[in-house]
């Protein structure tokens, strides 16, 4: 396999992981802001995002739950991560199952269970030690 074909094939594994994404015009529509409001979130880890190769920010889906701003539960673990990891990095962790959080993703774990807590508490801790981990 070729380095281009190997690009592609790992950009397709990651938008099966992480996807399916809004591009900005997109997100711009479904919430209703301008560019620079969206350009000021991104810069300020207020929404989720991740870069293409080229480097244009595009926006997992699952994100926007119910016709609503980012979850805030979503955006509290995001910020975490991201002291830590660049942003595909912490997409993927968000997007993987773990037996800590009785084998679903952080994503199902936070937004299809009981509104509790404890289970932000949870996903934070997971995602601190493996902050801590990546930084070593």
């Amino acid at each position: 396999m070729d380095e281009t074909s190997a690009g592609a094939a790992a950009a397709a594994i990651l938008d099966e992981l992480v996807g399916p994404f809004y591009d900005a015009d997109g997100v711009t529509g479904y919430l209703g802001l301008d560019g620079d409001d969206l350009a000021r979130m991104v810069a300020a880890e207020q929404v989720i995002w991740v870069p293409l190769a080229g480097g244009t920010p595009v926006f997992p889906a699952w994100q926007f739950p119910d016709g609503r701003w980012v979850d805030e539960r979503l955006l509290t673990v995001w910020q975490a991560l991201r002291r830590a990891a660049e942003p595909w990095t912490a997409a993927c962790w968000m997007c993987a199952p773990s037996a800590d959080l009785d084998d679903q993703t952080a994503i199902t774990y936070l937004t299809r269970g009981p509104r509790d807590p404890r289970r932000l508490d949870t996903v934070l801790a997971r995602a601190s030690e493996d902050g801590a981990r990546w930084l070593q």
